[in-house]
């Protein structure tokens, strides 16, 4: 048995079976969102590559853009995890946006969806409720237990407060935060598909940026 395994059979057997599901139709989700648009994909599609029928899908997530707002979820868990190792403040930013860059460049058409489905105000910044079993499922780590689902602007601007804490005391943090998210749904957008091996270097220049602003007040 895995370490994994053992660890998920703490949980009760209903709440494995629901983690599995959740997962499985976000996977479903995933594999097949660079090869079909959002449009193209039907919820029948998902269902069976779970092997469940069209009410259990919707017994978990309501429409397909929310397992989108999963997706968004599951990857600011992910993402926080990788940038915990680095101090807050500008540390924590700049590897926080170096995973973001490894992930969207993974999976750049899951990123362009979201994009555009926050765009049309499709409320994909939902917090939902990810289950330890999900989490371990998912992750494979007990650190992510303990990991919780913060909306950007709000992880922005504690990191910023931190960076203005730490040297740069003129640094507006509500601007700073909203240029910063300004940034970080644009600059994929910006280059485009073919240009992502540029994301991460495009991102520290804007975090630049920003932090520069602090100093020149």
């Amino acid at each position: 048995m895995t370490a994994q395994a053992a660890a998920l059979d703490r949980y009760p057997l209903r709440e494995r079976k629901r983690a599995r599901i959740r997962v499985g139709l976000w996977q479903a989700l995933k594999d097949r969102i660079e090869i079909t648009p959002l449009g193209g994909i039907s919820v029948r599609e998902l269902a069976a590559a779970v092997e469940v029928s069209e009410p259990t899908f919707f017994a978990h997530f309501t429409s397909k853009t929310q397992l989108l707002a999963y997706h968004i979820c599951l990857w600011r868990i992910g993402t926080a995890m990788a940038a915990a190792r680095h101090p807050d403040g500008a540390p924590f930013l700049r590897a926080f946006l170096d995973s973001t860059a490894e992930a969207i460049t993974a999976g750049p058409q899951l990123w362009f969806e979201i994009t555009a489905e926050i765009a049309r105000g499709a409320g994909l910044c939902e917090i939902l409720d990810i289950s330890d079993a999900e989490r371990l499922l998912v992750f494979g780590d007990e650190a992510a237990l303990g990991v919780p689902v913060i909306p950007q602007a709000d992880l922005f601007a504690r990191h910023l407060a931190a960076a203005r804490q730490q040297g740069r005391p003129g640094l507006d943090v509500s601007e700073a935060t909203t240029a910063l998210l300004t940034a970080f749904y644009g600059v994929p957008l910006a280059l485009g598909r073919d240009r992502l091996g540029e994301l991460a270097a495009a991102y520290h220049r804007q975090l630049d940026q920003v932090l520069a602003s602090g100093q020149h007040r």
